[in-house]
């Protein structure tokens, strides 16, 4: 039997599903049986996967029967898997819109602004300072400070979900928080890399929250109805995915990051009674499939196999990296528990907030990714920066969990 090119990468994909599937609940479910929120056994998971593919199953050769193929690599950085992964979190973001109460986040308004205030502001001062004092020139140290102020909000919804916390003050500021963080976070990487005017990107943004939030209010329930009309199993559900969808393409378009775009959908349809229609069916979709396959990619982000990052960039900036840990951690406790007790939230709740905004993923590699593709970061320096960026993600991934869960109890 003759294995085409084309069955060969569908069977790799297919395996690295399967295999990201089960090790993500088996490690999932251990965790959780040690008390500990089972989000950190799913990146567990992935690095363990990681580590193997990378390790194990290069240039291997199987045959079973008179069925032989090629295994060439188990890569959870393939471009089909990172799909997946990548609409993981979409999803990940649209059921947290959906659990969201759109009347708490308006009430938790000011502080979430607040709280983003301070959670870009000293972690971008930190940042700056701490690629000054390791002599970096003023532009790069300005990169390292971009990094820290994206908070990546998927660990913390995942991990608020788990412990029934997502629909809370605290949940809603955080939630917000982390909105205004990215958009801003956006903006200040397009005016510092100089892609569009300031003024451009922010009309953009605007443009965007005024259609597809405020509109999308006032006709979704409109729009629904169709799926309420279409006698067809499930149509419902599959006009709502479609919105999910459609909100993420035309956030994305208009240059705001993709998962906040699904968390608008979520949000808007979360609105309307009739979301309880497809919640279930939701969570069935994104916590059987989707997410987990996110959060072992997360976990194999360890193991990215880039010939221009060298194992060697980790070993020699041990000290930038751990420095650039600390600060990302201080800055965000400390900035936004400051922007949280300015907003009238209590100590302990304070603390909560600003643990929940520690995570740094998805735009911190972009801003990292953008400024070496813009020539900003070169050489040594650019190598050094990414593997310390690569570093933080993984670190601040994987304590927040652990660090949510001892301020929520």
């Amino acid at each position: 039997m003759i294995i085409t090119a084309v069955e060969l990468e569908l069977f790799n994909v297919v395996l690295l599903i399967a295999l990201a599937l089960i090790f993500a609940r088996v490690l999932g479910y251990l965790f959780d049986k040690l008390k500990q929120p089972a989000v950190i056994g799913e990146i567990v998971a992935g690095i363990i996967l990681g580590g193997i593919g990378l390790i194990v199953f290069t240039g291997q050769n199987f045959s079973i029967f008179n069925f032989s193929f090629s295994l060439p690599s188990l890569n959870y950085h393939s471009a089909e898997f990172t799909l997946l992964a990548e609409l993981g979190i979409l999803f990940l973001l649209f059921i947290s819109g959906l659990e969201t109460s759109l009347s708490k986040l308006k009430k938790m308004g000011k502080a979430s602004s607040l709280v983003a205030a301070g959670g870009i502001i000293l972690p971008l001062l930190l940042g700056i300072a701490a690629g000054v004092f390791f002599g970096f020139e003023l532009q790069e140290s300005i990169i390292i400070g971009l990094i820290l102020i994206a908070t990546s909000v998927g660990v913390t919804v995942r991990t608020l979900m788990d412990i029934h916390a997502l629909d809370t003050d605290v949940g809603a500021t955080i939630l917000g928080g982390a909105v205004i963080d990215d958009v801003l976070g956006i903006v200040l990487l397009a005016f510092f890399l100089g892609t569009d005017p300031p003024l451009y990107i922010g009309i953009k943004i605007a443009a965007f929250f005024l259609i597809f939030l405020y509109l999308g209010l006032l006709i979704i329930d409109k729009i629904l109805d169709i799926g309420e009309k279409i006698r067809l199993p499930k149509a419902f559900l599959s006009i709502s995915l479609a919105i999910f969808l459609l909100y993420t393409f035309f956030a994305d378009s208009f240059g705001v990051a993709g998962i906040i775009g699904a968390f608008v959908a979520g949000l808007i349809i979360g609105h309307t009674l009739k979301y309880r229609k497809i919640i279930d069916d939701v969570q069935t979709i994104g916590y059987g499939f989707f997410i987990p396959l996110f959060f072992v990619w997360v976990g194999a982000s360890l193991w990215i196999n880039d010939s221009s990052l060298t194992l060697s960039s980790f070993v020699t900036i041990g000290l930038l990296t751990a420095v650039i840990i600390i600060v990302a951690v201080v800055g965000k406790i400390v900035g936004c528990g400051i922007g949280a007790k300015l907003a009238g939230m209590k100590n302990r709740e304070s603390l909560q907030v600003g643990i929940g905004m520690i995570p740094r993923m998805e735009l911190a590699l972009i801003i990292v990714s953008s400024a070496i593709s813009h020539k900003i970061l070169t050489g040594q320096i650019a190598h050094q920066i990414l593997a310390a960026t690569i570093i933080l993600t993984i670190v601040t991934t994987l304590i927040t969990p652990i660090l949510i869960k001892l301020v929520f109890k």
